[in-house]
């Protein structure tokens, strides 16, 4: 089982966010996840067709299993958080356009919209966005890799992701500090 610290230098490594440490990319996880408890406001940047298109698609990139997913964890918000206030103009418009042809490619494929398409159908769709990104060069300017990414990112920083995936703990055990000293200790 991955650390944490193993998840944060693998997603710090391939990080489009930008040259980030592990360290300062958990606390931007952990500062947008906090704003986003204390804001619980819609942001508006993406309309409402579009979050739940990225909360369906994160939901399929990090399904719940017998511990939690990307929807428990609220990615489809950190994601939108993270586009709007992080990404520049042109990388907002490409993770857009990239939402615009998930609907695209199922209403193709089923004559449905990406959200109203069985989950088997919307990992097919999710399968040939994967694929044709793969073809990308350089491969981190897609929209799949924007998506794939800001997913896991939200998800490892989340409270969920770390206490309950990662099962780790923040805080330690009991401390007595009026403890009487052991004698025979010495």
């Amino acid at each position: 089982m991955y650390t944490r610290r193993d998840v944060l230098r693998l997603l710090g490594g391939v990080s489009a966010i930008g040259a980030l440490s592990p360290h300062e990319l958990l606390a931007i996880g952990q500062r947008t996840h906090q704003s986003l408890r204390r804001d619980r406001s819609p942001l508006g940047f993406f309309d409402v067709h579009q979050l739940h298109t990225v909360a369906a698609a994160a939901d399929r990139i990090l399904p719940e299993t017998e511990t939690p997913g990307a929807a428990a964890a609220e990615c489809h918000r950190f994601i939108e958080r993270i586009v709007a206030e992080h990404y520049a103009a042109p990388r907002q418009k490409r993770f857009i356009d990239g939402l615009v042809n998930l609907d695209v490619r199922s209403s193709r494929a089923l004559q449905r919209l990406f959200i109203d398409i069985p989950v088997t159908g919307q990992d097919s769709i999710l399968a040939g966005v994967e694929q044709d990104a793969a073809a990308v060069v350089p491969v981190a300017e897609s929209f799949w890799r924007d998506l794939k990414e800001l997913t896991l990112i939200g998800f490892y920083t989340s409270r969920i992701g770390i206490e309950d995936e990662l099962e780790i703990n923040f805080f330690p055990g009991a401390f007595d500090g009026c403890a009487p000293l052991d004698q025979g200790a010495g």
